[in-house]
């Protein structure tokens, strides 16, 4: 052992108590204690914190909760492992607990060890001291400690009844002041702490860094040694726990710090004290003064004059001990480094007060550098909060008493070149035991990493604007002083900041009223004190020793509670931006809603991948110019991205200015230019092209080629012949056509172009969306499924972005990139179609009504090439985007059929793998249908897609289309309007809210998030098996082909629909709708329904974008904000209370608005909504199994082209008739096949509002076709009429039961679902449909067409089909199979009565029965008095019409005045007027 000799060895212990030998200063200065702040982590149901590479549930679900639960964890305590079993009925004294460390420590007192624990006693201040902030101990703890958002979270975990037993029987305050000589506590208490306590974790302390000297010393030091004063008297005393500082001595050099106390070079820490114990009070600055020659400030030195006092104190009782006296109790001094916010506890990024490390992350967060520039490569020494509680509550489990045999841990000098490992020496006892917690523990981060992510978080939710590490990090420090002065420093200073910290840039709820702002200020002052008393110590690189905890580590493996291990892999850049997303949410007071942008475990985010290899990619550089400055540059994208996003947000039809198109034009052939200009080369980089799939290099390079095999093709030569022999044109006018269509509809682009058409996406999509989430597992399983065969991606049509982000995912995750298949229309819509165009889209008139057989052969031999020269397609099956946000039916347009066809058939001779490819024959030859193809073509996989967007660009538009009236617009409307009605917002009004410039920033992220959703990948040869063992082998060929493509494109929507991932807001924009029943619900209500609805997707297993941790009261703020709240939503008061009042504005655009974002949620919950319904209906009390069945089928049927039912209709209904069997809503009556519906408003409130708000989503819709169907009474008085002003007629009715109070819904104005009812109504036979040149007399069709009906468009007229359908209903009875309901209706009026019994407010149907059958009348009487006219309008125009052509063309007539211009679409704009406006409708 002659390695070692002591450097500063004490022997002469000369303390006792020094409140018995030195007299105390009495003076009550305040104390600058721990203060409080909150934020987020995450556990499981076993309370085990989840690592980010691991979760028990889905990271996107929130665990269940209930106020009921006693699990185990709670209870019984079944975990087991040492610390259980050590704290099990032990009493706990705690100090400090409204500080953060204190506060973190509690919590997982109460969370890990529940009922185990015997008691926890919290001293803490009394409200009576000047000291204190005002209340009593239990006031104290329920308003700082269980009021903050850590033990809010906890209690709605454990469930309100356990955690208020815990809180109530456990937790017990103590009320004691440790600057007091007796601690302030009365002798009963002191009494009972002397009885019981076994413990004492000591976390108390003043983090003033610049307390007065006499003041810190109190606090720090003599405290301290009080509470062991107390300790001593305790008669069951096990251990006493210290909390340290690792940084406390400057002076120590760059090299190991050992787990030693070292020496103090000011004198004798016994004299020390007693000197400024004795100071008068002139005396102490001189004083200060050369402690700080030593010590950066007098809480540094304290706290290390205490760690010698407690040697000394140590070293007296090993003496006592020996001499028989009591025993020494085991001491632990906890040292920490930075103590940062919590990795997974109690909430990931929960801090609380400006300590530690905090002040850097605010004062950065408001745009002030405070990291040295010469640090970069220097390690971030910070330990998450919830590390360091688990080893101040776990290294008490296995310390034993030392006994009199042991070694002060005085620090050691090796000597010689002794090995680091000998630093302590084997089998002998050190004590006190210190634990120096440092990230070097676990994994480290070096600050230029930590500071990227900082950086990206700040720069994502606030303006703050800095630089990047490249920037701050540099050698040169005088360089770096003056760029960053320049470019940072000048429009940064504290001044500034106010106005950037606490502001989240996609909120409308900052409030910058002067509160605001000079909290801001107070908390950037102490931000700055902090920092600049932690500076001198991060410039030092020590290496911590840390043999104890190292040892700690292994110690704890077995208590799942404790256990330390998922920190050593600890994810630092999600852990960064956690951290400053709390700094964000509790010190910065960022506004009500703000959430996490960090990606859960599992997932990645498309804009800001987590994979440095995906992150730093092309996409992500920036071009080099030969031509135009960095600056230059980023002014054009952003002109660009402003002329896109204007693009997307405006209808097509508003004509641009010139200026505008001439700017985008030269905007972007510059930027076409340099990227293929670029002289970095990267883009020649065979491994980035290769990643790509075949793709031109430059563009027409494979013009020849691609004419060759399409002209080549079977069809087309086939098609031509056609044409040749029936019409006589000749070959070479006939192939020139064919060459035209394929000239309009081919791709062009080239490499070069697909880059910056991905660099580009990158900065749009960032623009508008905050994240774009994927999740790994199904990049990984799509990338192994679709290895070595075609791809065609099919994503839900919801928005024109929808293909340009499938396609952008491709590019990013490394997929093989799509050729998009657009129809025709698209192409003419300015820059969007131009960023399509360069993306590689192509396009084709899908309508197949007006494509000739020439354009399909030439469109099918196209995809086919693409598909085999690319590998990869992007197409839609729907007709156009969703204006309701659901799925829908799909449209026969033929590409799919194509698709098809090109995997399965030979209708090519080459594939196009060269560029100088010529014809070998003519293409009017064309191959022989037997002939062998020249290749091979791989298998083909449609990989079904459901992308989820929280709000999309265009909603504005689609919402107008949906309602057939103009575009909003700041421009005043026409003074001939009549005034607005309560159904309509005016459009000034709207764009003036949405435009308010209140919160100072750029629409940046506006939209909210994306999830993309991949669902099981549909094998086109599996299909074809499939079709064929269905389907008889003796049909047709062509109906082969259909029943494969209805298979293929039913296996698509199945898997679409199962891919959905539902978003949060989805649920917040259904409980507002729910509410307008009521007139709006209390904040509390809009809480509990939408985390009902939560669990209910839950139970589902369907994904929901709520994340671990994230709390109720998070995701309706942020819900109401991305809803547009101002505009759509009215919040009574103020101020936001749990009684405030929320309610839907009931007008028309804020009802679609807000019922588009919530059907996402109806589709998820279809068939509940649907059994609820029934259940609400017609206020039978009893009902049979049957009955009810035959309801469920009827809405079912009724509704089959408004959704998409992916799902087997007998098993939902059978799993939902149980599900209320057992939760007693039905009853069985006396044993027989009849159930009685138990729930009512009156006997379960709770219950039944929530089959109520189930119901609430399906009632618009049966509203809507309930007056779409009284609507066609007008067949009653007219034979016939055009089925394209049903939907007219239908909303114009709709205006008017409105105004009469027969529907509180909105919806029903729109045109969209009185579409899908005709369409719905012709299926189930209710309705045929003529083509008017049956029926018409030419003049009737030359005033049809004057009025916009072309001769084109079918007309309707009532189904004669009825009777057949009754004969086979009651074939069906006489069989003894289920009645039909659908089957009984004789017509349209007594389908219009089954519908009203299933309508809103049904339950009193029987009440109102004679006056619900009137409605059908009634509305037959409104048209009929628009149909009388002293001169019809074919008067007017001098023809005479028979009286049912007269009075339909009248009809039309009617309903075209009404609104003051063209209904139909028979010009070129759409219908300028608003709902209200043209019906006159009036407030």
């Amino acid at each position: 052992m002659n390695e070692y000799k002591s450097v500063n060895k004490i022997d002469s212990p000369a303390i006792t108590t020094l409140d018995k030998s030195i007299s105390l200063s009495k003076s009550s200065y305040p104390s600058q204690n721990d203060r409080d702040i909150t934020e987020d982590k995450t556990h499981n149901t076993n309370g085990v914190p989840l690592s980010m590479d691991q979760t028990s549930v889905h990271p996107l679900h929130l665990p269940e909760t209930s106020n009921s639960n006693t699990d185990s964890q709670f209870n019984d305590l079944n975990i087991g492992g040492p610390v259980l079993s050590f704290y099990k009925n032990k009493v706990v004294l705690l100090t400090g607990a409204t500080g953060f460390v204190g506060k973190a420590v509690l919590w997982k007192l109460i969370h890990s060890l529940g009922t185990s624990i015997g008691k926890i006693y919290v001293l803490i201040r009394n409200g009576s001291s000047k000291r204190s902030k005002i209340g009593r101990p239990t006031d104290r703890i329920r308003n700082e400690i269980l009021s903050n958002k850590a033990f809010i979270s906890l209690r709605r975990s454990m469930g309100a009844d356990v955690f208020d037993a815990i809180i109530k029987d456990k937790i017990v305050p103590i009320s004691g002041d440790i600057i007091s000589p007796d601690l302030s506590i009365t002798e009963q208490d002191k009494a009972t702490l002397v009885r019981d306590v076994n413990i004492v974790i000591h976390c108390a302390a003043t983090l003033d860094y610049h307390e007065r000297l006499d003041l810190s010393l109190e606090a720090n030091t003599l405290g301290t040694l009080r509470l062991m004063d107390l300790a001593d008297d305790c008669k069951d005393m096990e251990v006493f726990v210290h909390m340290s500082l690792a940084y406390m001595n400057t002076s120590l050099p760059d090299d190991h710090v050992q787990e030693r106390v070292y020496p103090m070079e000011l004198g004798d820490p016994e004299e020390l004290l007693k000197e400024i114990v004795g100071l008068e009070l002139q005396d102490i600055p001189k004083t200060t003064q050369r402690i700080l020659n030593y010590y950066p400030n007098t809480y540094t030195f304290t706290k290390a004059l205490t760690e010698h006092l407690i040697m000394k104190r140590v070293d007296y009782n090993r003496l006592e001990e020996a001499q028989g006296e009591k025993a020494q109790w085991p001491v632990a001094i906890i040292r920490a480094t930075q103590v940062g916010c919590g990795a997974y506890e109690p909430l990931p990024g929960w801090v609380d007060g400006v300590t530690g490390a905090n002040g850097i992350i605010v004062l950065m967060g408001s745009g002030t550098q405070v990291l040295q520039p010469d640090i970069g490569d220097s390690v971030a020494d910070i330990i998450p909060i919830d590390y360091l509680a688990r080893i101040i509550i776990g290294s008490p489990t296995f310390m034993q008493p030392p006994g009199s045999r042991f070694i002060l841990p005085y620090n050691e000098v090796l000597s010689g070149d002794a090995p680091e490992t000998s630093l302590n020496v084997p089998h002998i006892k050190y004590f006190p035991l210190i634990y120096q917690v440092t990230s070097t523990s676990i994994s480290t981060i070096q600050w230029n990493q930590a500071y990227t992510s900082i950086r990206s978080y700040w720069m994502r939710n606030t303006k703050t604007n800095l630089p990047t590490a490249g920037e701050h990090f540099v050698s040169n420090k005088t360089f770096f002083k003056a760029k960053s002065f320049m470019r940072h420093y000048l429009p940064n200073t504290f001044s500034s900041a106010p106005s950037t910290v606490g502001i989240n840039n996609n909120s409308n709820h900052y409030s910058g009223n002067r509160t605001d702002l000079q909290l801001t200020h107070r908390t950037i002052e102490l931000a700055a004190r902090v920092v600049e008393a932690t500076q001198p110590f991060l410039r030092h690189r020590w290496y911590f020793e840390h043999q104890n905890v190292k040892e700690l580590h292994t110690l704890l493996e077995s208590s799942s509670e404790f256990t330390l291990k998922e920190y050593r892999h600890l994810d630092w850049q999600s852990y960064m931006i956690n951290y400053c997303f709390g700094i964000h949410t509790y010190i910065a007071q960022a506004p009500s809603g703000l959430r996490n942008i960090t990606v859960p475990p599992k997932w990645d985010c498309a804009l800001y991948s987590k994979y440095s290899a995906l992150n730093g990619s092309i996409l992500d550089r920036q071009i080099e110019s030969v031509i135009f400055s960095l600056s230059d540059i980023e002014k054009r994208t952003d002109r660009m991205l402003g002329q896109i996003i204007l693009s997307l947000e405006k209808p097509a039809y508003e004509p641009r200015e010139k200026k505008k198109i001439d700017e985008w034009v030269s905007d972007f052939d510059a930027s076409l230019d340099d990227w293929c200009n670029d002289d970095s080369e990267i883009l020649k980089d065979g491994g980035n092209i290769a990643e790509l799939g075949r793709w031109s290099m430059r563009v027409g390079e494979d013009d020849e080629a691609i004419k060759v095999v399409v002209l080549n093709d079977r069809r087309v030569g086939k098609s031509i012949r056609q044409i040749i022999e029936t019409s006589g044109v000749p070959q070479q006018t006939v192939v020139g056509e064919a060459f035209k269509v394929l000239q309009r509809m081919k791709e062009r682009t080239q490499i070069a172009y697909i880059w910056f058409a991905g660099s580009f996406l990158d900065s749009l999509f960032k623009r508008l969306f905050t994240t774009v989430r994927i999740r790994e597992e199904d990049i990984l399983q799509l990338k192994d499924k679709i290895k070595d065969k075609n791809v065609v991606y099919v994503p839900v049509s919801k928005t024109i972005l929808d293909q340009l982000l499938v396609w952008y995912i491709c590019l990013r995750f490394r997929l093989p990139l799509p050729a998009i298949v657009c129809d025709e229309a698209l192409a003419l819509l300015g820059p969007i179609s131009d960023i399509l165009r360069i993306a590689g889209a192509y396009f084709i008139r899908r309508d197949q009504s007006i494509r000739s057989p020439l354009n399909t052969a030439v469109s099918a031999a196209y995809t086919e090439a693409l598909i085999h020269e690319h590998g990869a397609l992007s197409m839609l099956i729907e007709k156009a985007r969703s204006r309701t946000g659901r799925l829908q039916s799909v449209y026969r347009d033929g590409i799919l059929d194509m698709v098809i066809e090109a995997t399965l058939e030979r209708n090519q001779t080459r594939e196009m793998t060269t560029h100088r490819s010529t014809p070998s024959q003519s293409p009017i030859d064309g191959p022989d249908n037997n002939e062998t193809n020249l290749f091979s073509p791989k298998e083909t996989v449609f990989v079904p897609i459901n992308i989820t967007y929280e709000k999309i660009p265009e909603l504005r538009t689609l919402i107008d289309q949906v309602l057939d009236q103009k575009p909003r617009s700041t421009k005043s409307t026409n003074a001939r309007l009549s005034l607005p009605s309560n159904f309509l917002r005016p459009s000034a009004t709207v764009a003036g809210r949405v435009n308010n410039k209140e919160n100072g920033f750029q629409d940046q992220g506006k939209y909210g998030r994306v999830y993309f959703g991949i669902g099981e990948v549909i094998d086109l040869k599996r299909e074809v098996e499939k079709a064929e063992s269905s389907l008889n082998q003796d049909r047709k060929d062509t109906e082969k082909k259909d029943h494969l493509t209805d298979l293929v494109a039913k296996n698509i929507q199945k898997s679409q629909h199962k891919a959905s991932i539902v978003s949060s807001v989805s649920l917040v924009a259904a409980v507002v709708l729910f509410g307008r029943a009521t007139n709006g619900l209390s904040m509390d209500k809009v809480y509990e329904y939408v985390e009902w609805l939560r669990d209910e997707i839950m139970k589902k297993g369907v994904l929901l974008d709520w994340q671990l941790g994230e709390d109720v009261e998070t995701i309706v703020p942020y819900g109401l904000n991305l809803l547009d709240s101002r505009t759509n939503i009215i919040i009574d008061g103020k101020r936001t209370a749990e009684h405030t009042n929320v309610r839907a504005v009931d007008h028309a655009d804020n009802i679609m608005d807000l019922s588009y974002m919530a059907n996402q949620l109806v589709e998820i919950l279809l068939p509940e909504a649907l059994f609820a319904v029934v259940y609400l209906s017609d206020g039978s009390k009893q009902v049979s199994e049957n009955d009810l069945f035959r309801q469920f089928t009827f809405l079912v049927e009724l509704l089959k082209d408004e959704f998409v039912y992916p799902w087997d209709r007998k098993k939902e209904f059978s799993r939902l008739f149980k599900r209320y069997i057992k939760q007693d809503i039905l009853t069985v009556v006396n044993g027989t096949n009849t159930y009685e519906k138990k729930m009512t408003m009156d006997s379960d409130h709770t219950e039944y509002t929530r089959i109520c708000l189930l119901a609430s989503f399906l009632y618009p819709i049966l509203d809507a076709y309930w007056i779409t169907s009284c609507s066609l009474s007008a067949l009653r008085d007219l034979p016939y009429m055009p089925r394209k002003i049903v939907p007219i007629l239908s909303q114009w009715i709709a205006a008017h039961l409105i105004s009469g109070r027969r529907t509180i819904y909105r919806e029903v104005l729109s045109t969209e679902a009185s579409q899908n009812a005709v369409d719905n109504f012709l299926v189930i036979g209710f309705i045929d449909a003529i083509h008017p040149k049956t029926k018409l007399s030419p003049d009737a069709q030359i005033l049809l067409l004057e009025l916009g009906v072309t001769t084109s468009e079918d007309l309707i007229t009532v189904s004669d089909r009825m009777k057949a359908e009754v004969q086979n209903e009651q074939n069906k009875i006489n069989e003894g199979k289920v009645k039909d309901i659908l089957g009984q209706l004789e017509d349209i009026a007594a389908l219009c009565h089954e519908i009203e019994k299933y309508r809103f407010g049904a339950e009193a149907y029987g009440k109102n029965q004679l006056q619900n059958a009137q409605v059908f009348d009634k509305c037959q009487n409104q048209i009929r008095s628009i149909l009388r006219a002293e001169e019809s309008y074919a008067v007017q125009h001098g023809m005479r019409l028979v009286r049912e052509e007269d009075q339909m063309v009248q009809l039309v007539y009617s309903l075209k005045a009404a609104s003051n211009d063209s209904m139909m679409g028979g010009s070129s704009h759409s219908n300028p007027r608003r709902v209200s406006e043209v019906y006159n409708l009036k407030t």
